[in-house]
């Protein structure tokens, strides 16, 4: 009888260690471990099971295993282009996983009983990818019939941003050589004004250099050569030099040319300090001036008609005068008019009348 007996303490415990170890009281509870695990591993693992060991003491950790499953099918970023990720299978949904750790409890102050996990091997799920939810884009599986039309559509996107790339530099590089050929015809531009500013400069001083010193001879060939040339400005600037220098041959010729060139000249009229009537005749005379009717540049032999309109005397009448050299002098019946070149280009002088008081007389040469 006792073998009989023996066997089937045997076969009890072998029954014993199939079923797994003796779970001894515990504080834990497996929903609060299954709560606690659930929130720490990734959203799309689903926690299908959990075993509690029994606890070496009372206060110890208790050892635990947990069984995941992988709730959606997961995927890994195979590239990215702008906003879309494409994407590849890594694992199936129902995919399995085991994850080992302790589980302890601590009482709060409150009285409450609170659950602490710690997971040891929680890096087997890092190896498995991620839904495409949690993955960064817009995902796009590779080799399905959506990912094919999308590369399509982004080669096409490319060709037409290189396209457009191209077309601007295009544009930019013919607007730059537009610019820099704008750019060398106008430093062209300035260069020949630099040129001819600085021709002309060198033509004026060397006109006046001329004109105002050396000798005689030199400063009147410069001077008829500005003449008989056909440019007004050289002509004006030739006559003010003439004019201002001392050689009255030249002067002389300034102001031969000066007459030569106008048919009515101006004479101002100022009354004189020493008689004291001479303002009121200044008031009646009116106006003096000279109408040139011809005027020889050979001898200086001028013929006019000159005169005032206040005084009978003095009324415009047939007029002779000579220049010699800067002294100009102009009779009519009854009254002469002398004048003297001056440092200011103006011909100062002296208007006589029979019986009339003198007056002092000017004529701008300008």
């Amino acid at each position: 009888m006792a073998r009989p007996a023996r066997r089937m303490a045997v076969a009890l415990g072998l029954g014993l260690m199939l079923a797994g170890p003796v779970l001894a009281a515990s504080p834990l509870s497996d929903d609060a471990v299954r709560a606690e695990v659930a929130r720490q591993v990734p959203p799309s693992w689903k926690v299908e099971a959990v075993v509690l060991e029994s606890a070496e003491s009372a206060a110890g950790p208790v050892r635990l295993s947990v069984r995941l499953t992988l709730a959606k099918t997961t995927y890994v970023v195979d590239s990215r282009e702008g906003p879309y990720a494409f994407v590849r299978p890594v694992a199936e949904s129902g995919l399995e996983k085991v994850l080992t750790g302790t589980a302890t409890t601590a009482k709060a102050k409150d009285g409450s009983v609170a659950v602490k996990v710690e997971l040891q091997n929680v890096e087997v799920l890092d190896s498995v990818g991620k839904p495409t939810e949690e993955l960064p884009g817009k995902a796009v599986v590779v080799g399905s019939e959506d990912a094919q039309k999308l590369r399509v559509q982004l080669d096409a996107e490319a060709r037409q941003r290189l396209a457009d790339e191209q077309a601007r530099r295009q544009r930019e590089e013919e607007l730059l050589a537009q610019q820099q050929a704008a750019a060398q015809i106008e430093a062209q531009r300035l260069e020949r004004e630099r040129q001819l500013v600085e021709a002309r400069t060198d033509q004026i001083n060397d006109l006046r250099a001329k004109l105002l010193g050396g000798e005689r001879a030199a400063r009147i060939a410069a001077y008829e050569a500005v003449l008989g040339g056909n440019d007004p400005a050289l002509r004006q600037l030739a006559i003010e030099a003439a004019l201002q220098s001392r050689d009255p041959v030249l002067a002389n010729l300034a102001l031969k040319d000066w007459i030569a060139r106008h048919k009515t000249i101006p004479v101002l009229l100022y009354a004189t300090k020493e008689d004291p009537n001479s303002d009121t005749v200044l008031r009646n005379l009116g106006p003096l001036t000279i109408e040139v009717e011809s005027f020889s540049g050979v001898n200086g032999t001028l013929q006019a008609k000159m005169g005032a309109p206040g005084y009978s005397i003095a009324a415009p009448s047939a007029a002779a005068g000579t220049l010699a050299q800067t002294d100009l002098t102009v009779n009519t019946f009854g009254c002469v008019l002398n004048l003297r070149l001056t440092e200011h280009r103006t011909l100062d002088g002296l208007y006589r009348c029979q019986t009339l008081p003198t007056l002092v007389a000017r004529i701008t040469v300008d």
